[in-house]
């Protein structure tokens, strides 16, 4: 991509001319708070995680609490809602916010807006961070009931969703002013994606919405008694599953966009890839069933419908390995590959940005074989309260789509600071640790699990059981927790470093393309966005409304005394 002139440049903003020199000129403040906010929650949630690994372990069994989480659960409380839910939302909206602003080369619609909704989220953080670490939201990141946390948990957590609302009102509004002024032009792979991934969130995140306001908010302020366990689960699940995706479709933004042109190569197949996000978008949502196999709540038809569509949403992921194994066998033949498969060597395997990307790519190949298996009734029974789930949920958050978006930091960083990447050997060995880290816990996690090792269960705590067939996999795990906490400080060694102590000038250029390619066709109708609403909608009322129904006391409602599935 050609460097941006930007005193050549302007769009229209509010009604006003904003020259894009002032677009970028914000980035360095508006995205550059996003991902200080996000880098921040990572740095206390990614070193709870070898903490809990060393607790876990029979060769260690650390009786020791930490001076601000003494308790164990709510160590793992932070370790989730700081990792899942803090970094990756500020993460996902601060690089949205970036991808969409240089790839259409227009300011955002509105920034007033945008930052309205950092801080709607930033509030909301430190609410829920308050009640984390005073002990009062010990409920762990899937926080439905019978669980409690302090009221001030649940109100942040509201607050976070609502500013993820009007950060993506503000990006639709800047893609329909783009669209008038570019009418049947193809908007940029990488918009199109965002676009995906913001309509589907919306959509997913109404149901913990749901469930947050009229049900937990209600019960933690004593002005309900009681509220309904199951219905509760169904509305939380309805958006749990999704927000896999809703963390997963920015790493495909960087697979797809900005892979290929850093290793200066085309991607495959630009239209392939839309028709991955559009099915991402539709699929994502009416499949969240497959978390409640074992609620007896749930009709057999509902489980089984869930499954099915389960396996369906696996095929964007085929999808997505054959477009970008094509393409990385491009660049391995740019580079000098001959032979049938020596082009996966032919890559710039010294280089940490790639680096980063691949070995998310590497780790979501186990992570999404895993997902398969659980999608199955059978195998899913036997391994749902296991640490098999764990081993799978890291590989793919954790593997995936973490490695994946400290690639995008390892480009994005050094271009809002000015200043080249510090230490390029430690960010390439931060890389290579934390995937062979993730691949090692991963894996002695899935085996614990498939012996029988609990999950959500505190292993030093008093009376807590470890068979001999579980113990070495949990001291595996222990060792891949020190692999990952060195790949964790050498993570901060680099940023730090990038900030402050860098000195040579970096390029102030983007791996982004400002168009879609023209010699390929795709049809207008991935941009038909009414249709795919009530696509949308239909789908999720066919698959989600006959098992919410058959969950909800019609003639008490949510908060029915005696209701079995009620819980104070």
């Amino acid at each position: 991509m050609q460097s941006v002139k930007p005193a050549l440049q302007s769009t229209e903003n509010d009604g006003r001319a904003f020259p894009l020199l002032s677009t970028i000129a914000s980035e360095k403040w508006f995205i550059g708070a996003h991902i200080f906010v996000a880098l921040a929650a990572l740095s206390i949630g990614i070193l709870l995680g070898p903490y809990q690994a060393f607790r876990r372990a029979p060769a260690f069994l650390l009786q020791i609490d930490l001076p601000v989480f003494s308790y164990y659960y709510q160590a793992l409380t932070a370790h989730g809602v700081l990792n899942a839910l803090v970094f990756t939302t500020f993460f996902i909206m601060g690089s949205s916010y970036f991808v969409v602003q240089r790839s259409l080369q227009r300011p955002l619609k509105s920034m007033q807006a945008a930052w309205v909704a950092f801080w709607l989220m930033t509030v909301g953080l430190l609410m829920a961070a308050f009640a984390i670490i005073t002990g009062q939201a010990s409920v762990l990141y899937t926080f439905y009931p019978p669980m409690q946390a302090e009221w001030t948990f649940y109100l942040g957590l509201a607050l976070v969703i609502v500013g993820t609302w009007v950060g993506l009102a503000d990006v639709f509004a800047t893609y329909f002013d783009w669209r008038k002024e570019h009418p049947g032009q193809k908007v940029p792979l990488a918009v199109y994606a965002i676009l995906c991934n913001f309509a589907m969130w919306f959509t997913a995140s109404l149901g913990v919405a749901i469930e947050v306001l009229f049900m937990l908010l209600p019960m933690s302020l004593g002005l309900i008694d009681t509220t309904d366990v199951q219905v509760a689960r169904i509305l939380f699940w309805f958006f749990g599953h999704p927000l896999v995706y809703f963390w997963l479709i920015p790493a495909y933004v960087s697979w797809y966009t900005m892979m290929p042109k850093q290793l200066g190569v085309r991607l495959f197949s630009d239209t392939m890839g839309r028709v991955v996000f559009l099915m991402l978008m539709i699929f994502s949502i009416p499949i969240g069933v497959h978390h409640l196999y074992v609620d007896p709540g749930v009709s057999e038809a509902a489980k089984f419908m869930h499954a099915l569509l389960t396996f369906v949403v696996a095929a964007p992921s085929l999808l997505t390995i054959f477009n970008l194994a094509a393409t990385l066998e491009r660049s391995g033949r740019k580079r000098g590959a001959t032979g049938l498969l020596d082009w996966m060597w032919k890559q710039p395997w010294g280089n940490p940005v790639i680096v980063s990307q691949f070995g998310g790519m590497i780790l979501f190949i186990f992570g999404g074989i895993t997902g398969i298996m659980n999608a199955s009734f059978n195998l899913n029974v036997a391994l749902h309260n296991t640490t098999w789930v764990v081993g799978h949920f890291h590989t793919t958050v954790g593997g995936a789509v973490f490695m994946t978006y400290i690639g995008m930091l390892y480009w994005m960083l050094p271009m809002l600071r000015g200043r080249k990447l510090f230490w390029r050997w430690a960010a390439t060995l931060q890389a290579y640790l934390w995937l062979g880290g993730m691949l090692i816990f991963g894996g002695s996690m899935g085996r614990a699990g498939l012996e029988g090792a609990i999950r959500r269960t505190d292993l030093a705590g008093q009376g807590a059981y470890i068979s001999d067939a579980v113990a070495p996999w949990l001291n595996m795990s222990a060792f891949a927790g020190f692999l990952l906490l060195i790949s964790a400080v050498l993570l901060y060694v680099v940023v730090i470093g990038t900030l402050f102590f860098s000195k040579e000038e970096s390029e102030n250029v983007a791996p982004l393309a400002t168009e879609g390619p023209k010699d390929e066709y795709a049809p207008g109708i991935f941009e038909k966005w009414n249709l795919w609403v009530v696509v949308i909608i239909g789908s999720n009322i066919v698959m989600w409304l006959p098992v919410l129904l058959s969950a909800v006391d019609l003639v008490n409602g949510f908060w029915a005394v005696g209701n079995p599935g009620a819980a104070r």
